[in-house]
């Protein structure tokens, strides 16, 4: 199985081209095939046992929205050199120029605007949430007892500039009942592996459930 897995949600991922959704991931996990961004289709030799999509908790969908040129948030202008991405993927050194640019801005930017006002925390946090609720939504579906084992999860990376908490895999044990109930650790306000093990804490006294971090 794979327990580290992108998706179009995580910011990096999508900058390069990243289009599938949760539920994608976990169907080619399955042994489907799915579109590769480049047009042609890609599927496993064999099916896996156990999966978990741990997109990026940092910024978690947002450039998605603004990618999507229908939400809110694309009609801010630090969204709007990201429209459309990934309409097409060339793969050339264009592409991998302009690609290159988004994977190096989009947080920055964001940032930025939100130091300065322009953007509101509550579209950032928005964006998080629906996105969140649709990875829970894709494991606790995919879920087939006793043939393929999902699991609920993200990827947490410190926001210190020395990345003291450097990457971890935050893998629940539970469904979209107990999971529903909590949302990703936001890294912008947890700069220690301290802040990430209270969370865990936190969350197997409120909902009985059980959830385990694995350093990448």
């Amino acid at each position: 199985g794979d327990l580290h897995v992108h998706t179009t949600l995580s910011f990096d991922a999508s900058a390069f081209g990243t289009t599938a959704s949760p539920a994608d991931a976990y169907r080619y996990a399955q042994g489907e095939a799915i579109t590769h961004p480049g047009g042609f289709e890609v599927q496993l030799a064999q099916p896996l046992d156990f999966y978990a999509v741990t997109d990026h908790a940092v910024l978690l969908g947002l450039i998605n929205e603004a990618a999507d040129t229908s939400t809110p948030f694309s009609q801010y202008a630090l969204a709007k050199p990201y429209h459309n991405i990934n309409e097409s993927v060339g793969g050339g050194l264009l592409d991998l120029a302009k690609r290159s640019k988004v994977f190096n801005n989009f947080i920055s930017d964001v940032v930025a605007s939100l130091l300065d006002g322009t953007l509101d925390a509550a579209t950032v946090n928005e964006a998080s949430k629906s996105a969140w609720v649709q990875t829970v939504e894709a494991a606790n579906e995919a879920y087939k007892p006793g043939t393929f084992t999902t699991f609920a999860g993200y990827e947490f990376s410190s926001s210190t500039k020395e990345r003291e908490a450097l990457h971890r895999n935050v893998i629940f044990r539970d469904g979209k009942d107990k999971v529903g109930k909590v949302e990703p650790l936001d890294p912008g306000d947890a700069k220690w592996p301290e802040h990430l093990w209270d969370y865990m804490e936190a969350y197997e006294k409120d909902t009985g459930g059980k959830v385990l971090a694995i350093p990448h």
